[in-house]
């Protein structure tokens, strides 16, 4: 068995019988680096495992910290929250009526945005009666098509918001054709979810459809927010690709302060 207190001669004698305050222990070593050197030269395993027990104590520490600062974040958001605007013919997945809303800040170009969609998905299937999605248009200015294919998205949702998720899953799952073929994907996969793409055409050159994004990016912006994606869950802001856990967390912690208990979660 390891020993990481086996530690060389100079060491032992600098700790011997007495316990040395910080700074002693620090101006000792910084006079005589060779007891250090030596430790090292002649334990080196043992140094190596005490120095990565400390390093899984100290990260351990750190991430008990970080959930205690999250969750009191959680808290305060919940008893102040954000409150975008629901209004307009908006492309809802999920149930309506559902109590809890996780709005969506998202740009189709954006590969940190592509990450979550899985995430979302499986949301859905987890809490079937008590989660909403809704889409907001925020293409940033270095994704040269992720305007035009939110112009397509929300022409779509004019015709059908269930065309319009349709499009959403195959524009996120072919991203790299996007970015390859740009407006000629776009109008593919439009008209792969079977819809009038002459119409969609006109619409997503509309003023509606331009009054719809310019709207989401001031909201975007006045909440201070820069990159995609960001969702608000019922106020609450989650930042960047997120796995699951990220979204339960603050779920629950609405679904509680609702009322509504735990979801059954049930199966794709």
């Amino acid at each position: 068995m390891s020993r990481p207190w086996a530690l060389a001669p100079g060491l032992l004698l600098l700790l011997a019988g007495c316990s040395p305050s910080p700074d002693k222990l620090k101006a000792t070593l910084k006079q005589h680096p060779e007891i250090l050197a030596e430790a090292i030269r002649e334990h080196p395993a043992e140094i190596m495992e005490a120095l990565q027990a400390a390093s899984d104590s100290y990260q351990k520490v750190a991430q008990a910290r970080a959930a205690v600062a999250e969750d009191e974040r959680i808290e305060r958001e919940l008893a102040a929250p954000r409150r975008p605007s629901l209004a307009g013919a908006r492309a809802v997945r999920g149930r309506r009526e559902a109590p809890v809303t996780i709005v969506i800040y998202s740009d189709f170009q954006c590969p940190y945005c592509r990450r979550d969609v899985p995430v979302l998905e499986a949301l859905l299937r987890k809490y079937p009666d008590q989660v909403r999605l809704l889409l907001k248009q925020t293409p940033l200015a270095s994704h040269p098509y992720g305007r035009p294919a939110a112009e397509m998205f929300e022409a779509l949702v004019r015709q059908d918001p269930t065309k319009a998720w349709n499009y959403y899953d195959l524009v996120f799952g072919n991203q790299e054709r996007l970015g390859r073929e740009g407006i000629a994907y776009l109008e593919m996969a439009a008209r792969e979810t079977g819809a009038d793409l002459a119409r969609a055409r006109r619409d997503a050159a509309g003023p509606e459809v331009k009054a719809v994004i310019d709207a989401d990016l001031a909201e975007f912006e006045s909440f201070g927010f820069s990159g995609t994606p960001v969702f608000l869950i019922n106020g609450v802001m989650l930042d960047g690709a997120r796995p699951q856990e990220a979204f339960d967390r603050i779920i629950q912690r609405v679904l509680a302060a609702n009322g509504a208990g735990s979801p059954v979660e049930k199966s794709p």
